[in-house]
């Protein structure tokens, strides 16, 4: 496999870094990973999916911008935080766009990347097909669950009891709308036990393995 390193132009002229990842031989299927606030792609509840999704034959963007080293954005209100997510998620689009050769979408969100897709998904015409797959959603978070109850796509949900933003209405109400949920007794926002790294492993185990049964349910042939 090889990787490109892409630069992706951002809100107030923040350069998002960005690596492209392709297959040997060439995929129409581009898997585009969005992560946490501190929470990067090289971490486990990201590292794993990616993974995943190349091993099934996917390209993979990471999209690796750090929020948390602008000044000053930690104080901003969190609409305003929330606007300027997803200003540069679709930034990611337009230079998703220019790649060209991609028929099918995954996009893979942790904590506040799922207000990136959240922001993004529901009015992208590219992703009006796309499997969306929602890693310790921020329900909390400004505009992510009305964002995902706009967003007609497959998804999947994981998220542990655990979490502080974990409540049972919010999970049942994914639910009514079709999407499938992963909800994981005791793991919290990592999808950790702390203080139990075996666990904590046999977790992670088990999310993979019901990503995998998810994306193996995909209607589209992978090529």
């Amino acid at each position: 496999m090889k990787q490109e390193k892409l630069t992706i132009a951002g809100r107030q002229g923040v350069a998002i870094s960005g690596t492209l990842i392709r297959q040997d031989r060439p995929s129409r299927r581009l898997a585009i990973l969005f992560p946490g606030l501190t929470y990067r792609n090289s971490m486990p509840v990201l590292y794993y999916p990616r993974q995943l999704l190349l091993e099934r034959g996917y390209e993979v963007l990471t999209v690796d911008y750090s929020y948390d080293q602008i000044p000053d954005f930690a104080d901003l209100p969190e609409d305003e935080k929330v606007t300027w997510i997803g200003d540069d998620a679709r930034a990611v689009m337009d230079v998703v766009s220019l790649l060209g050769g991609y028929e099918h979408f995954t996009l893979v969100g942790k904590s506040l990347g799922t207000a990136a897709m959240a922001a993004l998904a529901p009015d992208e015409p590219s992703l009006a097909s796309a499997d969306l797959v929602w890693l310790t959603p921020g329900f909390k978070t400004h505009g992510v669950l009305d964002g995902m109850a706009r967003c007609p796509q497959r998804s999947i949900i994981v998220l542990g009891t655990a979490d502080p933003h974990y409540e049972a209405e919010y999970v049942e109400a994914a639910r009514a709308r079709g999407a499938e949920v992963a909800l994981l007794p005791g793991l919290d926002h990592g999808l950790e036990t702390p203080g139990d790294v075996i666990g904590s492993v046999e977790a992670m185990a088990e999310v993979m393995k019901r990503l995998a049964a998810w994306l193996d349910q995909a209607q589209q042939p992978v090529t």
